[in-house]
């Protein structure tokens, strides 16, 4: 398996992005409680065998936001990771990332929308590492469920 950036950091980095905002603690339009997240992921760039085991069915995530306001902290594996967010509205964040570890970098950019009950938005990764380049997209959905 690729042993540059793992798809684990990645996968942290962004959900903590989605539900984590920007630097600074800010509000958006994201109404508190039990959220699930279901998000999807595409790998290209790599050999078919590869594909396959890093090719996952939509994984599905619940978690309880208790707050509209929110600071960001990677933490973990994550720290790997520099993100650049751009609050464009209450509704709206995007975000540049760049990532370093011993065998290979990573950049990407995402982009997340916040419709008070729903969310929904994508990020894209370009790796190079020692199997070469490979591109990860992620799109995701959220939905408010209920309280926590």
């Amino acid at each position: 398996m690729y042993k540059g950036i793992s798809l684990f950091t990645l996968a942290f980095a962004v959900i903590a992005i989605v539900f984590g905002g920007a630097a600074q603690a800010e509000e958006y339009n994201v109404n508190p409680g039990m959220w699930e997240t279901t998000s999807k992921i595409k790998v290209t760039g790599v050999p078919p065998e590869m594909a396959a085991m890093m090719q996952k069915p939509a994984q599905v995530e619940k978690e309880c936001v208790k707050d509209k306001s929110f600071d960001f902290d990677p933490g973990g594996d994550a720290k790997e990771c520099t993100v650049k967010t751009n609050r464009i509205s209450s509704k709206k964040l995007t975000w540049d990332i760049k990532c370093s570890g011993e065998t290979g970098n990573a950049t990407g950019s995402g982009e997340v929308n916040f419709e008070g009950d729903s969310v929904s938005g994508w990020f894209e990764m370009n790796m190079q590492g020692p199997t070469g380049p490979m591109k990860i997209h992620n799109s995701f959905e959220g939905k408010r469920v209920g309280s926590c």
